[in-house]
Parts: structure tokens; C-alpha cells; sequence
């Protein structure tokens, strides 16, 4: 079945994008490979969170110049991906410190029961490195989105000064920002049906501080502060590079 859907992607992929849409199938499955890397090596011993750093830089450097080119709203996005970065790593690894939610929930107990518990790793530091990889997907497309829209604005008004090129990437960012946050949060409604009709009954402050429901609340909250703070971010890099360079692609 997995396949079947693949080979229908990959089919739509290059009936609606055309070369783009292949490159698109590629980097995607590039990305994945990155993701796997990254498991083994955890695996292995080795740092989950420099690990989660460097495939969140490769995941970027593919997603943004596989698919869009060197160019300067590349160059923007990136910038603003990176500062991003710093920032929720900075805020995972206090959360990792005092939150005291890794490991598994007791859902999850029977369906690990058969596996050895003898880890070798840090499970805090696996989940810290989720996090990572999990905001960086959220914002990479509303980074680019803010960069490249600034690009044809200026296309269209070359007159603009920086001010007046930032405050476009801020409506433009206002208008993909209620996007990103309902479909952020309908993603962890869905996935939380079945945890909800687990604890159907429970005490609200019961389920409030469960482990797996913490797990993904945080991740959730993570998600939706970088995609605030990416807008002003990219807006202001985006504009300044654009003013600077002015060699607009």
C-alpha cells in the first residue's frame, strides 16, 4: 500500500510541478534518509542533540537550495531558519532540564513490554532533539513563503525602501500565521483522538499532566512560538538582504 501511494505522489508530483514536483519527490526522500541516518546514529550512543542540530542544518540547506536555488531569498530564509534554531534549542533544553517528560506513557507500556529496556541513550535528550526536528519542519515553508513573496513585491514596487518591504512581509505573514496554527493544532487533534478516548472521563487536570499528552502539548507550543517569531525574523532579514543586494530571482 505504501508503495501504491508513492508511485501515485510521485505521478501527481509531476503532473501539477514538473521538474519541480520531482525535485520535490527527491528532497523529500532525501530528508528521510537524513532522518534514518540520524536514528542510527543515536542508536549508536552518539549526542542526540548535536545530532538533531546538524540534520535540522542539512534538512534546511536541502529543503531551501535543493528546491529554491542559491539565491537571495534562500540565503534570507536560511539566515532566519538558523537564528530560529538557536533560539527553541535554547528553550528545549531548559524544557528537557525541568519538565522531566521523557520516556513512555502507560499507554505505551504494552506495546513496548516485548522490547529490551537497556538503553543505551538519553531518552531526554532524544526527545529534545524531536523537538528540533519537528519545529524546523513547521517553519521552513512559512520562512521561504515570507521571502519569496518579499522578492515579488519588490519585483513589482523596486521603489520600496526597507521599511515599507518589511511591513509587506508582516501582512504577508499575518495572513499564513492563523493557516500554520489551525492546521498545527487539527494535526495533534487528530492524532490525539484515540489518546482521548482512552482517558474519556478522566480528571481534565489528570490529563493535563500526562506524559505523552505534556509530550505533545509542548511540542505543539514550541511549534506554534517559532512560527510566530519566524515572521518578524524573515520578514526583517528577507528585507534588508533584498535592499542590499538587490539581485532579485
Amino acid at each position: 500500500m505504501i508503495t501504491i501511494l508513492s508511485i501515485i505522489l510521485f505521478i501527481l508530483l509531476l503532473i501539477v510541478g514538473k521538474d519541480r514536483g520531482f525535485k520535490t519527490f527527491g528532497i523529500f526522500y532525501l530528508n528521510l534518509f537524513l532522518i534514518l541516518v540520524y536514528l542510527y546514529v543515536i542508536s549508536l550512543g552518539f549526542s542526540a542533540i548535536t545530532h538533531a542540530v546538524v540534520i535540522c542544518i542539512l534538512v534546511t540547506l536541502t529543503t531551501l537550495f535543493g528546491l529554491n536555488g542559491f539565491n537571495t531569498k534562500t540565503k534570507s530564509s536560511f539566515k532566519s531558519i538558523m537564528i530560529i534554531l538557536i533560539i527553541i534549542l535554547s528553550l528545549v533544553l531548559f524544557i528537557g532540564k525541568n519538565a522531566n517528560i521523557q520516556g513512555f506513557s502507560a499507554e505505551s507500556l504494552e506495546a513496548i513490554g516485548g522490547y529490551s529496556f537497556d538503553l543505551n541513550y538519553d531518552m531526554t535528550k532524544v526527545l529534545i532533539g524531536m523537538y528540533l526536528i519537528t519545529v524546523i519542519g513547521t517553519i521552513i515553508d512559512t520562512s521561504i513563503s515570507i521571502s519569496s513573496a518579499l522578492n515579488e513585491v519588490y519585483i513589482n514596487n523596486p521603489d520600496l525602501d526597507q521599511k515599507e518591504l518589511y511591513r509587506s512581509g508582516m501582512t504577508i505573514g499575518k495572513d499564513i500565521l492563523a493557516t500554520t496554527i489551525n492546521t498545527l493544532f487539527f494535526a495533534l487533534v487528530a492524532e490525539f483522538i484515540g489518546f482521548f478516548m482512552w482517558h474519556y472521563g478522566s480528571n481534565f487536570l489528570y490529563i493535563l499532566n500526562y506524559k505523552s499528552f505534556t509530550v505533545e502539548i509542548t511540542k505543539l507550543l514550541l511549534c506554534f512560538i517559532a512560527s510566530i517569531l519566524i515572521i518578524p525574523i524573515t520578514s526583517y532579514i528577507a528585507s534588508k538582504d533584498i535592499i542590499k543586494n538587490k539581485d532579485i530571482i
